[in-house]
């Protein structure tokens, strides 16, 4: 059975639920345990960015949050899953700005595209952070799962919000995985040093006006 110290490791729904409502890492845990969780998430993404992904050490970050290693492996097995939950926050930053605000483009592409572009041009203002979470999302293994099924239930719950419908059809979800995977191979390449963010713009583009052609925008 789980304690108030350890994370919810089940349930996509209930795991954004945690972090939309400040209460990771789980409902049951104190304010104090509440504070630690964001310090040690912070810690790691902090040294991602001060030294990209090699520089986020389990025992770096538990110096750096001012708590035990073993606390550090209470939460997070790896850095890896660590820093899939820091991407999880990331994304969940970039949903929140869309949230209230009218969406410009007159059809669903280019909507997506426009909150694409948006969320794409911030690779560059801290590439060491960005680089070192994809390559833990690459990474990721079983143990992340809760992460990033949350993860796909997000990118799912932004997409369909900009394209305007409240409940997807099949075939919009179709398009929306589609889009989604096109976003993070994309995202894989850049990297690796193969393609800049203006060619993941221009590979997002031609997927998404191909992928909603069909769907008649």
């Amino acid at each position: 059975m789980s304690t108030a110290e350890e994370p919810l490791t089940t349930g996509r729904d209930g795991l954004l639920s945690l972090l939309r409502h400040g209460q990771l890492p789980s409902r049951a845990a104190k304010a104090p345990q509440r504070e630690r969780y964001q310090r040690i998430v912070a810690a790691a993404m902090e040294l991602a960015s001060e030294g990209g992904y090699d520089a986020v050490q389990m025992r770096t970050i538990a110096d750096r949050a001012g708590v035990a290693l073993g606390t550090v492996y209470r939460y997070f097995p790896s850095k890896n899953h660590m820093l899939v939950m820091g991407l999880l926050m990331v994304f969940e930053g970039m949903r929140a700005r869309f949230e209230d605000v009218v969406i410009p483009g007159d059809t669903p592409s280019e909507r997506i595209l426009f909150v694409l572009r948006k969320n794409t041009e911030v690779l560059e203002k801290d590439r060491p952070r960005y680089e070192a979470l994809v390559r833990a999302f690459m990474f990721a293994d079983a143990s992340a799962s809760a992460e990033l099924d949350a993860f796909g239930a997000l990118m799912t719950e932004m997409f369909a919000k900009t394209i305007g419908v409240e409940k997807v059809s099949d075939d919009q979800l179709n398009a929306i995985r589609v889009i989604g995977d096109v976003w993070m191979s994309s995202l894989v390449s850049w990297v690796a040093g193969r393609i800049s963010v203006d060619e993941v713009i221009a590979h997002l583009s031609l997927a998404v006006r191909l992928v909603f052609r069909r769907l008649g925008g």
